[in-house]
């Protein structure tokens, strides 16, 4: 996977461009995906797919020929979706066409804003703000030529680990985009891709989609394919990002807040993670969740990630800043959390009153684990023939994989059925 990364970190991996498409033909391939095309201009749910953008130079000079901003080194040089100018203009001028980022002079900040708008376009350059400072001359020549058009196609990702026929669906998403920047957006593909890898291996209750394409517009390619059935089939969505940053993991809940997976989540993060942050709907990161949360399909959307890091959305988030043991950490939660949705049952018990524990080498030493005592008493109790494994584990305060083992060996003995 990090022969995966190192071919597209450092791509001009823009909304729409041949560096994105290609990232996305590279990970359907890899996963044996189905492709969604996309007609650049075409309507998606209310949403325009962008223009299509290929740079062929992006480059400011001062006026003896010399190279400071060169798109080559860096695409997060040019802004994203920049149109075509050539000239020589003023000091003065170049200043309405130039980003840069006081608060952390050593990095190239990212502007995307012309990238997830055809309404809007200019040109520009972004540098960081020690280089700018260095650039007294009253005039520059910019050079810019770019391409920036309707007559090509976005594709989007889809990758599907199929259930049993009264299965729920379960979305999980990352974006593609965002060029040279590494956790947002690029690691999270490689970490779903490791989970999908992992849930063809078995068989599984209920489908699996793993969506992974253009920010906000892959989510509104993937909902306008969908018909009646199939949406009300999905009970819910996860959205990565920022995941393998030098940050604490962190989540945000649906709009919700009480749905199944915000439960679910809640628990592999308390059990598990131990040290995280833990945010409202669309707090952490706002992304592709207000779209399968939004209007019409309101389907709870959880954001798996970590907190935002200082470097977010510049030069700063590379190669370097990646954490690849966080990135296999990750995919084990994810894991844990789709453990759940698939093995979570109701216990019905075959016995009446306190079983006799130690019969069947159940007994827990109250003085030795007092808390393992109460937990399989109350579980005990709380076993009413409706309630589940997860749900007694939330009731209890107990850890699920303790609960359902506990379960387990009852229906082992057969005093207990899964229902």
């Amino acid at each position: 996977m990090k022969e995966l990364i190192k071919k597209h970190l450092y791509t001009s991996r823009s909304p729409v461009s041949d560096e994105n498409n290609n990232l996305v033909h590279d990970v359907a391939s890899e996963l044996n995906a189905d492709i969604i095309k996309s007609k650049c201009g075409s309507e998606v749910l209310s949403w325009i797919i962008p223009l299509y953008w290929k740079v062929i130079k992006g480059q400011l000079k001062d006026l003896s020929g010399n190279i400071l901003i060169d798109f080559k080194n860096n695409p997060l040089h040019l802004w994203t979706n920049s149109i075509s100018f050539q000239g020589r203009i003023t000091k003065q001028e170049l200043e309405n066409h130039i980003l840069t980022d006081k608060n952390r002079p050593d990095l190239i900040p990212y502007h995307y804003k012309f990238g997830f708008s055809t309404a809007m376009q200019n040109w520009g350059f972004c540098i960081s703000y020690n280089d700018y400072v260095k650039m007294q001359d009253n005039e520059y020549i910019v050079d810019i030529d770019t391409e920036l058009h309707n007559d090509n196609y976005m594709l989007t990702g889809v990758k599907t680990i199929k259930g049993q026929e009264n299965g729920s669906t379960y979305v999980f998403a990352a974006h593609t985009c965002h060029p040279a920047i590494a956790v947002d957006g690029l690691t999270n593909v490689i970490v779903l891709m490791k989970v999908f890898k992992e849930l063809e291996k078995r068989n599984v209750k209920n489908t699996y989609k793993f969506v992974f394409g253009s920010e906000y517009y892959a989510a509104a390619a993937f909902l306008n394919t969908l018909n009646e059935k199939e949406e009300k089939s999905i009970k819910g969505a996860f959205f990565c990002d920022l995941i393998g940053a030098d940050t604490k993991p962190a989540y945000s809940s649906s709009f919700q807040g009480d749905s199944l997976i915000d439960s679910i989540t809640a628990h592999i993060f308390k059990h598990r993670v131990k040290d995280y942050s833990s945010y409202g709907y669309r707090q952490l990161i706002g992304n592709d969740e207000m779209f399968y949360n939004g209007p019409y399909y309101n389907i709870p959307t959880v954001t798996l990630g970590q907190n935002v890091p200082a470097y977010y959305h510049s030069s700063g988030d590379n190669y370097e800043k990646i954490d690849f043991d966080m990135l296999e950490t990750y995919k084990e939660y994810i894991l844990d959390i789709i453990n759940i949705l698939e093995t979570d049952y109701v216990p019905v018990l075959k016995y009446k009153g306190p079983l006799c524990l130690s019969r069947y080498n159940l007994y827990i030493d109250f003085k030795a684990n007092p808390e393992g005592y109460r937990h399989i008493e109350a579980a005990q109790i709380l076993a009413d023939g409706k309630t589940s494994c997860f749900q007694i584990a939330e009731k209890t305060g107990a850890e699920y994989n303790f609960i359902k083992n506990f379960f387990d060996e009852l229906v082992k003995y057969n005093l207990a059925v899964r229902k």
